[in-house]
C-alpha cells in the first residue's frame, strides 16, 4: 500500500464515528458456446469453436465506513473449463481458446479511497471506466447481446474534488500504469503510463464530460514507443415524455493524435503520425415503465485508407464494447488472430513485421461504422426479450495485410479474393432470459451473420453462434 494512503487512513478514520461494514462483491457467468466454422485463410484454415463451457468469476470484499473504503477483487478473465478448443493456436489472445484454464485468482482489484475535506484520493490496482465505455471500460456491464469481458485495469493515483460541495461538476487528476488494456497485454514487457485530467457533471439525469489522456508507452523489447494524446467526450440524459414513457439519449466521441514506430511503414520506416478518431451515439424509446424499449445504436471507427504512408488512421472501440456477438467477436476476431500467425512466419514473410503483436483485436471493433436498431419487451417481471439487426460496413478499403502484400497492393481479402466496396455483413440477434429473482440471470441468445462477399460470399454465406449464460450477480 501506498505510504501516503497510509498517512490517510487514521486522519480520514478521526473524523467520523462511523463503524466498518463488510460486504461482498461479486458476480460470475458460466455458459455454454458455440459458433459454426468458417474459413479464415485462403488455406482454409477454421475459425469459429465447437461446444465449449466457459466461466468467469469475480470475487471480492469491500471494507468501508463513511470515510474509507478498501475493496479487494479477484478474476475478472474468461476461461474455458470443458469442451473443444479453438483451431487457431499460438494466438496473443487473452482468452486462451486454444486450451482448458482457469483465471479466478488474477488480481482484479486492490484499492484504497479516502473521503477528505478537500475531495477524495484513491490508490491502487482498479478496473478503469469512462462514459459509454467507447476507449475506457471495465468490461462488467453486459452488453446488449453477448457477454460482459475483459476489463482495463490500472494502478491508480486519483484524486476527484468539487468547487463546492452543491456543485454537480466533479473534476478529477490521476496517473496510471496501465497493467491490461487493448494496447497492453503483457505489462512487464510493455511499460505504459498515463496521465488524465477530467471533467464530469452530474445533475439528475444529465452526465455531461470531457475526459483527456497523455499516453507514453515503451515496448522493452523492441525499443519501440508510442506517444500519444486522446481527448473524449461523452453526454447522456433521460428525457420523462409522458407519464411511463422517457427518452434517453447518449453519445461518446474520441480523437486520438500523436506518434509511434511500435509499427511503420516502408514509405515512413520511423515514425507513424497517428490520427483517428471514433465515436458511438445511442437513443432508446422506453414506454409502459420500461417494459417495452425501441432502440437504435450506432458507431463510427476511423480507417487507414493507405497503409503506405506516414499516417496511421485507424481507430479501435475497446474490446468490452460489445457490438453484436458474431460479426465482430467471432469472425472479425478469428481473422486478426490467424493474420497474426501468417504475418508472424518467418516462411511466409521472412521479417514479421513492426507491430506484428498489434493485429489481433480480440473483436474489438476496428475500421468500421455499424448502425443496430434493437428492441426489448419484458412481458412479464421475470421475463425478457430482445432482437436487434447491425448493418456493418468498413470505414477503409477490406485488405487483409498478409495477401494485399502479396498482391503487389491490391486490396483482397483472407481468403485472398479481391475485394470490392466497404460492406462487410448483416447479423441478426435474439435474447431470451429468465430472471427468477434479483441476482441471477438465466440467458439463451442468438447470433447469425451473413458475411458480404468481402468476408465469405459464397464459401462462408452464414455464421451462426448460441450462447446459454447462468448469470450471477
Amino acid at each position: 500500500m501506498s505510504p501516503l494512503l497510509l498517512l490517510c487512513l487514521p486522519t480520514a478514520h478521526a473524523g467520523g464515528e462511523s463503524t466498518f461494514r463488510l460486504e461482498s462483491a461479486s458476480s460470475a457467468w458460466l455458459a455454454y458456446d458455440q459458433t459454426t466454422p468458417f474459413a479464415v485463410d485462403e488455406e482454409g484454415t477454421l475459425g469459429g469453436q465447437g461446444e465449449h463451457l466457459k466461466l468467469r468469476t469475480i470475487a471480492g470484499l469491500v471494507l468501508s465506513n463513511d470515510e474509507l473504503s478498501i475493496t479487494a477483487k479477484l478474476g475478472g478473465i474468461a476461461g474455458q473449463i470443458a469442451g473443444e478448443p479453438w483451431e487457431l493456436e499460438g494466438i496473443p489472445d487473452e482468452r486462451l481458446r486454444d486450451r482448458r484454464s482457469l483465471h479466478m485468482l488474477t488480481p482484479r482489484e486492490l484499492k484504497v479511497a479516502a473521503k477528505l475535506p478537500i475531495g477524495e484520493l484513491q490508490m491502487g490496482l482498479m478496473t478503469s471506466h469512462w462514459g459509454l465505455g467507447l476507449l475506457a471500460n471495465d468490461g462488467e456491464t453486459a452488453p446488449l447481446f453477448g457477454l460482459p469481458e475483459f476489463g482495463d485495469r490500472v494502478i491508480r493515483a486519483r484524486f476527484t474534488t468539487k468547487p463546492n460541495a452543491s456543485s454537480p461538476l466533479h473534476l478529477t487528476a490521476a496517473y496510471d500504469r496501465v497493467v491490461q488494456d487493448e494496447l497492453v497485454s503483457e505489462p512487464r514487457t510493455q511499460w505504459a503510463t498515463q496521465a488524465i485530467l477530467s471533467a464530469l457533471w452530474v445533475d439528475g439525469n444529465d452526465r455531461f464530460g470531457v475526459y483527456g489522456v497523455s499516453r507514453d508507452q515503451d515496448e522493452l523489447m523492441t525499443g519501440r514507443s508510442t506517444h500519444a494524446g486522446v481527448l473524449d467526450v461523452f453526454a447522456e440524459t433521460e428525457l420523462e415524455i409522458s407519464e411511463g414513457t422517457s427518452l434517453t439519449l447518449a453519445a461518446e466521441g474520441a480523437a486520438i493524435s500523436g506518434k509511434t514506430n511500435r509499427t511503420t511503414t516502408t514509405e515512413s520506416p520511423r515514425r507513424l503520425h497517428i490520427k483517428s478518431a471514433g465515436a458511438v451515439g445511442v437513443v432508446s424509446l422506453a414506454a409502459y415503465d420500461k417494459r417495452l424499449e425501441f432502440g437504435f445504436n450506432s458507431g463510427y471507427a476511423s480507417g487507414d485508407k493507405d497503409s503506405a504512408d506516414d499516417q496511421l488512421n485507424d481507430f479501435t472501440f475497446d474490446r468490452s464494447y460489445g457490438v453484436g456477438m458474431v460479426l465482430f467477436d467471432e469472425v472479425m476476431g478469428a481473422i486478426d488472430a490467424r493474420t497474426h500467425t501468417l504475418v508472424s512466419n518467418p516462411e511466409n514473410v521472412g521479417q514479421p513485421p513492426d507491430g506484428v503483436d498489434s493485429i489481433v483485436n480480440e473483436g474489438a471493433v476496428k475500421r468500421a461504422a455499424f448502425i443496430q436498431p434493437n428492441i426489448k419487451l419484458k412481458p412479464m417481471k421475470w421475463v425478457e426479450l430482445k432482437a436487434g439487426l447491425l448493418f456493418a460496413a468498413a470505414t477503409a478499403p477490406v485488405a487483409h495485410p498478409y495477401y494485399t502484400a502479396r498482391n503487389g497492393g491490391t486490396p483482397t481479402n483472407h481468403l485472398n479474393q479481391v475485394t470490392d466496396g466497404y460492406d462487410l455483413g448483416r447479423e441478426f440477434n435474439w435474447s431470451v432470459s429468465l430472471l427468477p429473482m434479483d441476482s441471477v440471470r438465466l440467458s439463451a441468445q442468438g447470433g447469425h451473420a451473413a458475411l458480404s462477399d468481402n468476408l465469405g460470399g459464397n464459401d462462408t454465406p452464414r455464421v451462426d453462434r448460441m450462447l446459454f449464460v447462468l448469470q450471477v450477480q
